[in-house]
């Protein structure tokens, strides 16, 4: 009984659909990084284009702590498809393509404007080591600087993908998403940013930014390589709109809409209330005020 119940799982893992076997959403990618990290969208962009990743010993990101050669280096090697399975194999990798000089200590600003920015960037303290909280921060700021015709996401091999609402997803062995009419299918390795991973939620939803392999690029996320020399690009990186942001931005929608006459009712609306609030508070006051000098003359007459 036992090994035919073994049986029976070897079998459904071997079935499986291998599309989803490394797919991460919002809350998958580090173990101090709840998904309600206020850069949570940031580090995934990063993340899913090989920028950040692991430091080979745990899913721990250490926001606080300062980058070090060794980790940026590792990063760089999978960012740009170098050969290596672990991040000691793309940090030397990396060390070997002359994209940093050394593996010891922590990085500097100046490093890394040499290393994926090709020195066109003017920063005010070049010598200054950073943390990987600042790291991210700065290539957050930097991602979309021209380099003479490239952005340095170009240079990793991706693109910026479609946005707007999903008509429909395609389900199977692989995941495609229906925008405008044409379907965009995920890639092996895709970073998720959504209230839901079950893909058929997403239809009708709005899809805020996408991130594409192109044909030229060869990827890496951290664990194992992945070639991307295909006609079709896929996206490495969805985000769709989240619950609370799609209120907020139906209630700014409705005020944006709203009537000068709406707008004037709605003010008048709110200095009632107002004036309501105060009447009550003075009603409440002289109420107490009476109380208390009835206490008073009640004493005397005693």
């Amino acid at each position: 009984m036992r090994k035919y119940i073994l049986m029976m799982l070897m079998s459904t893992l071997l079935l499986a659909p291998t599309a989803y076997a490394h797919t991460m959403d919002k809350s998958m990618l580090y173990t101090d990084v709840p998904a309600t990290t206020p850069d949570l969208q940031e580090i995934m962009v990063l993340h899913s284009t090989g920028l950040i990743g692991y430091n080979g010993t745990d899913m721990a990101l250490n926001p606080s702590e300062n980058l070090s050669r060794k980790d940026f280096a590792g990063w760089v090697g999978a960012f740009f498809g170098l050969e290596g399975a672990t991040v000691d194999e793309l940090a030397q990798a990396a060390k070997n393509e002359e994209y940093v000089s050394s593996l010891e200590g922590d990085i500097t600003y100046k490093e890394i404007n040499t290393a994926l920015f090709h020195n066109k960037l003017d920063i005010e303290k070049p010598d200054a080591t950073l943390t990987k909280e600042q790291y991210i921060g700065f290539l957050t700021d930097n991602i979309d600087v021209d380099m003479g015709g490239h952005t340095l996401l170009q240079m990793g091999g991706f693109t910026y993908g479609p946005t707007g609402t999903i008509e429909d997803v395609v389900t199977g062995d692989e995941t495609g998403l229906v925008i405008d009419g044409k379907t965009y299918m995920l890639s092996g390795h895709p970073r998720i940013f959504a209230d839901a991973t079950e893909a058929r939620s997403w239809v009708g939803q709005e899809l805020e930014k996408s991130i594409l392999t192109t044909s030229a690029g060869h990827h890496h996320d951290g664990h194992e390589t992945q070639s991307t020399n295909t006609s079709a690009p896929t996206l490495q990186y969805i985000q769709l709109a989240t619950t609370a942001q799609a209120a907020t931005d139906e209630k700014q929608e409705q005020v944006t809409n709203a009537t000068p006459r709406d707008q004037q009712q709605a003010s008048e609306t709110a200095d009632t209330t107002a004036s309501n609030s105060s009447t009550v508070w003075i009603v409440a006051i002289v109420a107490l005020l009476a109380v208390i000098i009835g206490i008073v003359l009640w004493k005397r007459k005693k």
